[in-house]
């Protein structure tokens, strides 16, 4: 089968390996979509370490392709996308149903090989079947929607608050399209004109762009200098950290989704005086997943048009190039063309 590998640093080649065969609990999964994300940039810049050839990719949609003994529920051709994060199952996080913190999992694209490949295996119980109807490239979007539906859940109750997003990338414009659907009015933040524009598009109450303002001084302008009740900080860069705390009225929440590489310096007595809450927000549990998928299947959520270019397998390098330029916004692999 074809793969696509990171063979050095900001390289990826087309390559060849043997197609998997499921094990007990297992199926296969013929992939069709691979939406490019930040943390494959990660890898991909270096700014994370990977021991090549390593396979990139974590966001896909495919078909169910062969299935492993033991397996029931999945018949060939099933459409489905993948929960990326296998957890142990065993430890007692997961038994409490938060494998996504499990400290023995395994991601797919992360601590082993991904989806940029013809074929890929995934344990069953962690494989998503798609609603009656949906597309299979809107299929590859329910993971990264899943992040941000996660992230602004970690906020809780917001309706009628007001929302702080700080980047604009597909987590930062799922989260500002989230918070709205849960009643929040929202503000997005970004140094990206492009990222903006569709911010607005997708009704945010105000846009800051970053190269021009100063943030916090523009954020507490609009907010009668009290600060936003929460903010969602999605970047993934240590400077939005501390900004995301200055944003944040009294008593008021700051959520993490983002994963800058590098440490953040906060002023640990801000939080105090002000009584924030400072809270983390890893990836998703199975709930945000259902929630994300119910959201993209009854078109609450816009999901589709974020997405800005689509590639095939083989011009895996030529859309990498086009992420770590920054250019357009949500950028897709298609690796089997056709149906299931």
């Amino acid at each position: 089968m074809r793969v696509v590998e990171l063979v050095a640093l900001e390289h990826v080649e087309l390559s060849e390996r043997e197609i998997p065969q499921p094990g007990p609990g297992e199926v296969r999964i013929a992939v069709h979509v691979v939406g490019i994300c930040g943390t494959d940039m990660d890898f991909y810049s270096g700014r994370r370490s990977a021991g090549y050839p390593f396979i990139l990719g974590h966001e896909c949609s495919g078909c169910i392709d062969a299935v492993g003994a033991g397996v029931t529920g999945f018949t060939i051709g099933t459409p489905v996308t993948v929960r990326p994060n296998f957890g142990c199952g065993s430890c007692d996080l997961c038994k409490q149903g938060r494998d996504n913190i499990c400290t023995n999992s395994r991601g797919l694209g992360v601590t082993i090989d991904g989806c940029l490949a013809e074929y890929i295996l995934a344990p069953a119980r962690y494989v998503w079947r798609l609603p009656d109807g949906m597309g299979l490239e809107k299929g590859a979007l329910i993971e990264p929607l899943a992040v941000a539906e996660r992230a602004v859940r970690r906020a809780g109750n917001i309706a009628g608050r007001r929302v702080m997003v700080l980047g604009g990338g597909s987590i930062g414009l799922f989260a500002l399209q989230v918070a709205q659907e849960y009643g929040a009015e929202v503000t997005l933040a970004d140094p990206l004109v492009e990222r903006l524009e569709r911010a607005t598009g997708l009704g945010a109450a105000h846009v800051i762009d970053v190269t021009v303002e100063d943030i916090v001084t523009a954020g507490r302008t609009l907010t009668g200098g009290q600060g936003f009740d929460v903010v969602i900080e999605t970047a993934g860069v240590p400077e939005t950290v501390p900004v995301a705390i200055n944003l944040t009225r009294p008593g008021g929440r700051v959520v993490l989704t983002g994963l800058p590489t590098e440490a953040a310096i906060v002023e640990t007595r801000w939080i105090v005086w002000q009584e924030l809450d400072l809270v983390g927000s890893f990836i998703y549990e199975t709930e945000n997943f259902g929630q994300a998928s119910r959201l993209l299947h009854e078109g609450k959520i816009e999901g589709l048009e974020l997405v800005t270019h689509r590639f095939a397998l083989d011009q895996a390098y030529e859309a990498f190039d086009l992420v770590a330029r920054r250019v357009g916004l949500k950028v897709f692999i298609n690796v089997h063309e056709e149906d299931c």
